[in-house]
């Protein structure tokens, strides 16, 4: 369905105009709200939705006025059917993008990997790594993304800025590891179109990783000065990082 042909049904479906916008985000795949002050819906809908079925789409129609449990679990349903699927139109090949290189000024990643790959997850998990090729400075001193891993192209991205000789080996494993739980424990569907992607089960097997507590305290120690580092406005001394 493309998403003119959408749009026309909802329209006909809810007896109202409707604006809609197909968008690709992860956390959100559906909104509603209405359209400025008369009866029109300003809808935006993930891109999945254009290859729904009929019962699937009429429940997304119901929730645009007014979604009950049944339509939530409903969407929640085909969300979850779908999430995944490499015929679906959710799914787009990768893109050839820079995925920068494993070999980084201070550490290397794919054999750190491969490592934990085998330890943790019996060796089990398709993937390829390598340092983010990102430049940017952060605005703030927290709330630094230092992995991410992306279902399409089957990546790992880790943070350059962890490419230092201060950064310890077992922080970066669990960093590594975290985005790794991320393949093992894949997002799921919530309510209202949204994707948790750190459920309880991915918080348990997180927990799992030997220096867990550790890496949690180192970040919330360092994670400014690596920070102040990285933007330039500090350097990073390496006497205090290691303290066990």
């Amino acid at each position: 369905m493309h998403a003119e042909e959408l749009r026309r049904f909802l329209a006909e479906k809810t007896g109202r105009p409707v604006r809609l916008r197909i968008n690709d985000n992860m956390r959100s795949m559906i909104t509603a709200r209405r359209d400025g002050a008369g009866p029109g819906l300003l809808l935006s809908v993930h891109r999945m939705f254009l290859d729904a079925d009929p019962g699937t789409l009429d429940a997304l129609a119901r929730f645009a006025t007014g979604p009950t449990p049944r339509v939530r679990a409903r969407i929640r349903d085909y969300i979850n059917r779908n999430l995944h699927r490499q015929d679906s139109v959710l799914y787009r090949p990768p893109r050839r993008t820079a995925a920068g290189t494993p070999n980084g000024r201070h550490h290397e990643l794919s054999g750190r990997a491969e490592r934990l790959n085998s330890e943790h997850f019996g060796g089990t998990l398709d993937f390829r790594i390598a340092w983010s090729t990102t430049r940017r400075r952060f605005s703030g001193q927290t709330g630094a993304t230092l992995g991410t891993w992306n279902l399409r192209q089957r990546l790992v991205r880790i943070h350059p800025m962890l490419d230092h000789p201060h950064v310890p080996e077992r922080f970066l494993d669990f960093i590594v590891y975290h985005e790794m739980v991320h393949i093992a424990v894949p997002s799921q569907p919530g309510g209202g179109g949204r994707i948790y992607h750190h459920t309880p089960q991915f918080r348990a097997l997180e927990r799992l990783f030997p220096a867990y507590d550790w890496a949690r305290e180192w970040e919330k120690q360092w994670i400014a000065c690596l920070i102040a580092d990285w933007n330039g406005e500090r350097a990073l001394s390496g006497e205090a990082l290691h303290r066990p």
